[in-house]
């Protein structure tokens, strides 16, 4: 959502998060989704680069099998804004059983509390870089 408010079009969707791990490649069999990924609420599913340059790196946001990704995306990124509730979906997750009837009841984040998950993970990262930096500096001085 915080993508398509920008003034600027989404130019692509790249499924490949690592140089080891390309979501697009997810290939599942049989009644328990053989050869799934598993994904971490904090585990990027694909990195979307916008006409102005920027990039934004898009999460799972929950645990659970990555059954598919919506490969469209590829040849077609503009799905993402102009169909975004239907054909622009970005991936399908099924959460952990155990954690099915949680995320259910609980509901999930509407799009001022995901902006805000997103400010304070951010502002989180940001202190363990500078953490890690006074500490690498802090070894080079002593």
């Amino acid at each position: 959502a915080v993508v398509s408010t920008q003034s600027t079009a989404i130019q692509n969707v790249n499924f490949k998060v690592s140089d080891t791990i390309d979501r697009s490649e997810v290939t599942i069999s049989g009644k328990k989704k053989r050869g799934a990924q598993f994904v971490t609420a904090n585990s990027k599913s694909a990195v979307v680069t916008c006409s102005d340059g920027a990039e934004y790196s898009l999460y799972a946001c929950i645990r659970g099998k990555l059954l598919e990704v919506n490969s469209q995306l590829k040849s077609t990124p503009q799905l993402m804004t102009q169909y975004c509730e239907s054909d622009g979906y970005l991936a399908i997750i099924a959460p952990k059983k155990e954690e099915e009837k949680k995320i259910l009841s609980d509901g999930m984040l509407t799009e001022e509390q995901y902006v805000e998950h997103i400010k304070l993970r951010n502002s989180k990262k940001h202190e363990l870089c500078d953490s890690v930096e006074s500490e690498a500096k802090r070894q080079c001085d002593g």
